[in-house]
């Protein structure tokens, strides 16, 4: 069985500078995805880039709820929204679990306000691009709320999701969502992605069972409202140096490791 492994770029449509860089991962590194944060202000500039100079890239959903403001009305996902009508962050969320370091404060939000905000974003998504995503998944937060409401609009649109547990029909392959359960995601996700962790396979790939893989990474430049809206900074500039190594891209080759996106996993 010959292993695949689908390499995301996430986040995109965050801000003008990371999509630069993101689009500069899929042209020259081993990105497959673009997974757009559709709600974001600088999405339809990710879009006009992407469809100018990648145009047969495959965009995907990154559902967004902690970061802008909804494409929802905020009147109609109250609990999703404070009072200026913005996303709450994540920091303010309840997490299912008590020692979750990231979720520390008492916001719960619904299954119904997510699921109409899911809704709404992929809707956005084809306003964008002229069409729907083959697939979606959640940004930064996911908990039992969010799934049970992904699980919903993924059977509802008929669209793969990624979740826990990842929703499951006939129409696609499943997909090992690679970083689950790895002690070392965290550490690669806030320092960045080094050619090491690929040459001496700290993901795991080559001891997958699964012939579906994905990488989810955060490729791009920085610039001010990075700086200002995420935690993530220079982290994003290490993943896209790594992912244009071209030692990177020979390591799969040698491993015999194919980079697919999304549209290969539908039967």
């Amino acid at each position: 069985m010959r292993k695949k492994l689908i390499v995301s770029a996430d986040d995109f449509g965050f801000s003008e500078a990371y999509n630069y860089g993101a689009v500069k991962g899929y042209q020259e590194g081993i990105i497959t995805v673009l997974s757009l944060m559709s709600n974001m202000a600088s999405a339809p500039h990710g879009v006009n880039l992407a469809k100018r100079e990648v145009p047969k890239a495959n965009l995907v959903l990154h559902t967004n709820f902690v970061q802008g403001k909804p494409v929802s009305e905020p009147e109609h996902i109250r609990s999703l929204v404070n009072e200026k009508g913005q996303f709450y962050r994540s920091y303010e969320w309840k997490g299912d679990n008590p020692s979750d370091k990231k979720c520390i404060g008492n916001i719960v939000v619904t299954v119904e306000d997510c699921y109409k905000e899911t809704v709404a974003q992929i809707n956005r998504f084809r306003e964008l691009t002229g069409y729907y995503p083959n697939h979606f998944e959640g940004h930064s937060v996911i908990n039992k709320n969010i799934s049970a409401a992904f699980h919903q609009a993924a059977m509802e649109f008929h669209i793969h999701c990624m979740t826990e547990p990842e929703v499951e029909t006939e129409k696609w392959h499943p997909v090992h969502e690679i970083m689950t359960g790895n002690p070392l995601f965290m550490e690669i996700l806030d320092r960045g992605l080094r050619p090491e962790d690929i040459y001496e396979d700290r993901f795991g790939i080559l001891n997958s069972p699964y012939e579906y893989n994905i990488i989810h990474l955060h490729p791009g430049y920085v610039d001010a409202y990075i700086l200002d809206n995420s935690s993530l900074t220079t982290a994003r500039c290490r993943d896209l140096q790594t992912a244009c190594d071209p030692g990177v891209k020979q390591w799969l080759l040698d491993h015999d490791i194919e980079l697919v996106d999304f549209s290969s996993i539908y039967k």
